[in-house]
Formats: C-alpha cells, structure tokens, sequence
C-alpha cells in the first residue's frame, strides 16, 4: 500500500516538475507559446516525413510530437488557472481539445501497431488526418479564447 502511495506521489511530483525542469527560466505564458510553436512545427515534420515515407525521421518526429504536445497540455491547464476564460467559448475549444487529445493517443497506437504490421497503414493515416484537422480547429479556437482571456 505505502508502496503504492510513494509511486503516485512520484509520478505526481515528476509531472509537475518535469515542465520546470524543461523551461526553468520562462514564465508560463512565454512557455506555452513556445511549445505551441514546437509541437506545431514537429506536427508539420512528423506528417511530411510519415507522408514521404522517410521511416527513420518520422519515428523520431512522431513520439517527439505527442510529447510535445503533452507538455504544452500541461502548460495549457497551468494557463487556465492564471486567466479567466468565457465559459462558452472555453466549451467550444474543449471540444476540439480533448477531441485532439483522445485522437493523438489513438495517432500513438495505431502508429505502434503499424510499427509492427503493415497492415494498420490505412487506418494509422486516418487517424493522423483526423487528429491534425482537430488539433487545427482547437488551435484556432485556442487562440480565440486567449485574445477574451483576462488575468486572474
């Protein structure tokens, strides 16, 4: 049971720390813009290479992507607490976020399973197109809801 315990209090401590550990010297705003940036630009790598079949870079780009876009998460929901945000507008951006979210974890899967099996080809790209055009939307919607943001 303590055992249980200490390795939560781990994983929770190292989740809040690692971002930290990243960007120790930005605040929060500054760090999430610029791993928006990041994420947008390994996105675009990851597609072109995976597109192009150039195998060895898009295996880099593509983990390297969802990590990204895992810590700009992160930063994101350290945003919401120092801002406030139109409720209604905020639902709309959800939407696509989570959507994007749930999206890049199935973009994770399938693309193990292509790793593995040539076989999951068609249904790796769908997810990849689906998730970009989502991770798009919630993008634009991103920064709708930040040009209505006022600090808390």
């Amino acid at each position: 049971m303590s055992t249980e315990i200490s390795r939560s209090c781990a994983a929770l401590l190292l989740a809040d720390a690692l971002p930290r550990m990243v960007l120790p010297a930005m605040d929060v705003t500054t760090s999430f813009w610029l791993l928006l940036a990041i994420t947008l630009t390994l996105l675009g790598v990851a597609l072109v290479s995976g597109l192009r079949r150039k195998r060895r870079l898009h295996l880099w780009a593509g983990p390297a992507t969802l990590l990204s876009l895992t810590v700009t998460i992160w930063l994101a929901e350290q945003l919401g607490r120092r801002y406030l945000f139109p409720p209604e507008p905020m639902r709309i951006h959800l939407v696509f976020a989570i959507s994007g979210g749930c999206l890049a974890a199935l973009v994770g899967i399938t693309g193990l399973l292509l790793w593995r099996s040539g076989r999951w080809r068609r249904l790796h790209r769908w997810t990849v197109f689906t998730f970009v055009a989502v991770a798009l939307v919630a993008t634009g919607t991103g920064v709708w809801i930040w040009s209505l943001a006022v600090p808390r």
